[in-house]
């Protein structure tokens, strides 16, 4: 399964939490972004729950402040 991850960080905190990603199993693509959120983190997973463990991972990097999941929908 896929599944985009946003993500909110401290305010100077982005590149330290940017190169905590960029080490992280699980993830395909971490990009920086403008507006809303500070970046997005691609994750690839076999299954649902093991997509929760990436996430909560993601949780415990510090200067995370939050996350927002967005599952990927299989095409028909």
């Amino acid at each position: 399964m896929v599944a985009g991850v946003l993500i909110r960080t401290e305010p100077q905190k982005e590149r330290q939490v940017f190169d905590a990603l960029k080490k992280m199993e699980g993830l395909s693509y971490v990009y920086m972004l403008f507006g809303r959120y500070d970046m997005v983190a691609l994750v690839r997973a076999l299954d649902l729950d093991a997509a929760a463990a990436i996430v909560a991972k993601i949780r415990e990097v510090e200067g995370v402040t939050s996350t927002e999941t967005l599952v990927v929908r299989p095409s028909p």
